[in-house]
């Protein structure tokens, strides 16, 4: 691992704690703008371009957007059992 990458991994330790005690304080725009600074820096470490991570997060959005869609026209009506009693939902291919 290069130093570069050393310092980074020491910068996003130091920002996921502050991040973390941000959020216990309820210091919510400052807990998001960490959460932004810790994902610039692991884009950084892990070489990502502005462009991957626009299309993995069109890709997400998308996804998202689809389910609560579905969820919102879903009719079907699962009967309890086993997998739901223990707290597995089923598949509803």
């Amino acid at each position: 691992m290069t130093d570069r990458n050393q310092q980074i991994l020491t910068l996003i330790d130091r920002l996921s704690s502050s991040a973390r005690q941000a959020r216990a304080l309820s210091l919510d725009d400052t807990s998001h703008l960490l959460a932004m600074a810790l994902l610039d820096l692991q884009t950084q470490l892990h070489a990502i371009s502005p462009d991957e991570l626009r299309s993995f997060t069109r890709t997400v959005a998308n996804v998202v957007e689809f389910n609560v869609r579905a969820a919102a026209t879903d009719t079907t009506h699962v009967e309890p059992g086993e997998n739901v009693q223990n707290g597995h939902m089923p598949f509803l291919g």
